[in-house]
């Protein structure tokens, strides 16, 4: 039972550490604030991840003595992980409309497209069009503003992850800066965290609930598996053919 209980209270808060870091780090803005250098941000960095890892040892202490209220920690905490992760999402998302992301020098679009780097090139690619910028951007301010809502958490959390970790693996495989890398992991790792407290009502949403839309009711189950076996092999089969067709 202690060992299942400070597992909870150390992932808890390590995760709030993990959220205060991408905040910092989002507040930081590449070292280009005068009044907020890497120094101090790295510092403050440091300092949050180290308290993440002692104050479990603190409150399990606490806890044992009689001396602290783990509920009201734990709704603390949480909070605090949704907050965190909803301003730095949002931030990302009101910069996008303001112009300050997918803007790519003159100097660097004007180079050819084979000497670009992945980097450049996604950002001249999403900065294309201004319209869909501003689609990105309200899906991250809409996604963050319904993780400040209970009622609503679960429904952001679920957009959220599905946005983040396609960014994520955008930042990976298209070589973007480590800053924005680092940002993007932790921000789906936070979201992830928060998603997996409610396993068990999105499995019984997801698996468990039946569709209300009308099916072959009359067909067997054998034959729906072959039915739904044959939509993918039969896509296969079509893509394989017109692949013949390009000489």
């Amino acid at each position: 039972m202690f060992s299942q209980s400070f597992f909870k209270k150390f992932e808890t808060c390590f995760i709030a550490g993990l959220m205060l870091t991408a905040l910092l780090l989002m507040l930081g803005n590449g070292g280009n604030i005068p009044w907020f250098p890497p120094v101090l941000v790295f510092s403050l960095v440091g300092i949050s991840l180290i308290f993440a890892i002692m104050f479990p040892f603190i409150w399990q202490y606490k806890e044992n003595r009689q001396t602290i209220d783990s509920t009201k920690i734990y709704g603390f905490l949480y909070t605090f992980i949704r907050y965190c992760i909803a301003f730095s999402i949002a931030s990302f998302g009101w910069k996008k409309i303001f112009g300050l992301q997918f803007v790519v020098p003159v100097e660097i679009a004007n180079k050819p497209m084979n000497r670009q780097s992945g980097e450049w090139l996604t950002w001249f690619y999403f900065g294309y069009s201004d319209a869909f910028g501003f689609i990105i951007a309200f899906i991250q301010i809409g996604g963050a503003y319904l993780l400040l809502f209970r009622k609503t958490l679960l429904l952001g959390l679920v957009i959220l992850f599905a946005f983040m970790l396609n960014l994520t693996l955008i930042n990976i495989f298209y070589q973007m800066n480590a800053g924005a890398l680092l940002q993007s992991v932790l921000l789906t790792i936070g979201i992830l965290f928060l998603i997996l407290l409610d396993y068990d009502r999105l499995m019984a949403f997801f698996l468990k609930t039946t569709s209300n839309l009308p099916t072959l009711s009359s067909t067997n189950l054998l034959t729906k598996n072959i039915l739904r076996v044959a939509v993918i092999i039969v896509s296969l089969l079509f893509t394989l053919y017109l692949k013949t067709l390009i000489k």
